[in-house]
């Protein structure tokens, strides 16, 4: 039986594994799909037993989607303009690491919500994934907002770089350029973890409260399903989604570079839905 798995931590709260074993049993896939808490420290040590357990391969969650690529030996192209990866195949004993994030998040969105107009809050694995992707899904303008750090230069080029130019990165505290960001955009998406364990929020009611009535507000946090901020939103009447449709977006995807034939999404859904 090959092992296929998911690097996280915490990994716990993971509902990867019951949707990924729903799909291998229905595919008479013969395999098992484990979830693998890693402390920072024993990263290198994790992926080196996965390569003696001769895994199949494994998905990559936080902390891990830039750390885990110094220990892989292959890079698709996206994974490599991203670097960042939430994929590893094993192919002939060499890890392969690509990224579903992007596609699966685009592909969970209902293609009739408008979208040309976007506010992304974080600059991470997952929200660097979904700006690369967001061109080609029909988003004409993005801002990524995140609080400055030592790394803000190399961000704000990557924003533009991986956007295609349709992208720019702006600062978390400039009120004025949050408040007109806010104001056009027609989706909201929070691609960090603010909101996982408790109620925090990085906007306040009043600047929820900016946004257009058709606006979308999305949170990447799908442990947490009724977020402070979807709260917020709600609060507005404003169209809400959780986490869950990107993570069976992404973990189809992964499904599929893993074992070359399709994934039923509706299956995937409805097994982490517990349906």
């Amino acid at each position: 039986m090959a092992v296929y798995g998911l690097i996280a931590h915490p990994a716990g709260h993971s509902r990867s594994p019951v949707m990924q074993n729903k799909m291998i049993f229905q595919r008479q896939i013969d395999a098992y799909y484990h979830k693998f808490d890693v402390q920072p420290e024993n990263l290198a040590m994790a992926i080196k037993g996965l390569r003696l357990l001769n895994c199949g391969g494994f998905n990559v969650s936080t902390p891990y989607k830039e750390d885990i690529i110094q220990y892989l030996d292959e890079l698709t192209p996206s994974a490599n303009r991203l670097q960042a990866v939430n994929t590893v195949k094993n192919v002939n004993g060499r890890l392969i690491g690509t990224s579903t994030d992007g596609d699966g998040f685009w592909q969970s969105m209902n293609p009739n919500q408008p979208h040309e107009n976007v506010v992304i809050l974080g600059t991470g694995g997952a929200a660097r994934a979904v700006i690369a992707a967001a061109q080609q899904y029909g988003v004409r303008h993005l801002t990524a907002f995140n609080r400055p750090h030592s790394g803000w230069s190399q961000r704000e080029t990557a924003v533009a770089y991986l956007s295609q130019g349709i992208g720019q990165l702006a600062d978390l505290s400039d009120n004025r350029a949050l408040t007109n960001a806010l104001q056009q955009a027609d989706l909201l998406i929070n691609a960090t973890t603010v909101g996982m364990n408790d109620a925090r929020t990085l906007l306040t009611d009043y600047q929820v409260g900016l946004l257009p009535q058709h606006a979308l507000v999305v949170d990447m946090v799908y442990r947490n399903q009724q977020t402070g901020l979807l709260k917020a939103a709600k609060k507005h009447q404003l169209l809400t989604q959780n986490g869950l449709p990107m993570l069976v977006g992404q973990g189809a995807l992964s499904f599929e570079f893993w074992f070359n034939q399709p994934a039923d999404r509706q299956l995937m859904a409805q097994a982490i839905e517990g349906k």
